[in-house]
């Protein structure tokens, strides 16, 4: 599936096409996103260490410390998805590179890819997406149904995209670039396209993501 038809499964992509509209082949531009990037982990890991150093003051409530590492594990993934990412930049290891290696970056990947998409199945994502729908408007009690079942839908089909990258090779590389890409573009669209409600990291996956699909993406597969 190319970049510009899974755009069209969206009810409008105003986010995603001011950030193609920016030039992503300038050495410069690149440098100044991975250089915003570093800033960027580096405060959200700051920000966890103060909050751990906090809830080692307080009295420990079970739902409270659930809370916490599952947001702790969620931020983790973010960061390490956008690390890899970072990297990939420079370098892409293929399967012959990796064979035999205790880390694999294609298959740890896939496992933040999919970490990632399987977030829109859980309770409280769930729910915060569906009181953003009724936010903007869109949801009321008739037609929760409908946006339900587009939270699974979406969620089924990117999860179809991550499970049929099977191997470090560019090609499946790329399946988990548009994953991603695809995640980025559905929290653009319940964010009702409003670039400031949009989370930094979102920003920068797409931004990342649409790097990487333009180096490595087979040209008749290109957005045109």
């Amino acid at each position: 599936m190319t970049k510009q038809n899974y755009l069209n499964l969206y009810p409008s992509t105003g986010i995603a096409n001011q950030l193609n509209a920016e030039t992503i082949e300038d050495k410069l531009a690149v440098q100044k996103l991975i250089t915003d990037i570093s800033i960027y982990i580096g405060t959200m890991e700051q920000e966890n260490e103060k909050y751990l150093q906090t809830r080692k003051s307080l009295q420990v409530i079970s739902d409270y410390t659930v809370n916490f590492f599952r947001n702790q594990k969620r931020v983790q993934n973010v960061c390490l998805i956008l690390q890899y990412l970072a990297a990939f930049l420079s370098k892409l290891p293929l399967k012959e590179e990796i064979e035999g290696q205790q880390v694999n970056p294609f298959e740890q990947l896939k496992s933040f890819t999919r970490f990632r998409a399987d977030l829109l199945k859980t309770p409280d994502v769930l729910s915060f997406i569906l009181m953003e729908y009724m936010r903007v408007g869109v949801l009321d009690k008739t037609n929760v149904w409908y946006y339900r079942g587009l939270v699974s839908k979406n969620n089924k089909q990117i999860i179809e995209i991550v499970e049929n990258a099977k191997t470090a090779v560019v090609e499946d590389y790329c399946k988990l670039f548009e994953a991603l890409q695809r995640i980025c573009l559905f929290w653009f669209s319940v964010k009702n396209e409003d670039i400031k409600q949009v989370r930094k990291s979102d920003i920068y996956i797409y931004k990342l993501t649409r790097i990487l699909l333009n180096r490595y993406r087979a040209p008749d597969s290109k957005a045109t």
